[in-house]
């Protein structure tokens, strides 16, 4: 979940650093979105819902509600479900983050003390400490 300094909330999906695909967007004000994005603005179909708990569905262009849908309308909920799944999801990557980067600081040990190896060997064989010249 990312947090915006003005305290709105997302947790969903991004592409190319932009709210892309399925996601849940909390407003700072108390009003809710569910459902799909592109390029960061809702686009396709999701609720969104005011704080006082009237809900606008239906499909979305360029941020835009174009063709109103009751809340109970199956495609709604299916795309509504989908945005909760994908924030619901977008949870579990700061972890998988967290085992990546301590792999990655792993591999950079290793590879700094094969590095180190590697130049204790080649100064140990010009100063004819470990010369052996059938290698």
């Amino acid at each position: 979940m990312t947090e915006s300094q003005n305290g709105d909330k997302y947790a969903g999906e991004y592409f190319a650093d932009k709210i892309h695909g399925f996601g849940v967007y909390h407003f700072a004000n108390g009003h809710c979105y569910g459902g799909s994005w592109h390029e960061g603005k809702k686009q396709g179909l999701g609720m969104y819902t005011f704080r006082s708990g009237d809900t606008r569905c239906g499909d979305w262009d360029a941020g835009v509600l174009k063709t109103p849908l009751a809340p109970s309308d199956p495609t709604v909920e299916f795309v509504v479900q989908a945005a909760r799944k994908a924030a619901e999801n977008s949870t579990l990557v700061p972890r998988v983050d967290s085992q990546v980067n301590k792999a990655v600081a792993a591999a950079n040990r290793a590879a700094t003390a094969a590095r180190v190896t590697a130049i204790k060997a080649v100064q140990n064989r010009i100063d004819g400490r470990f010369c052996d010249t059938h290698v």
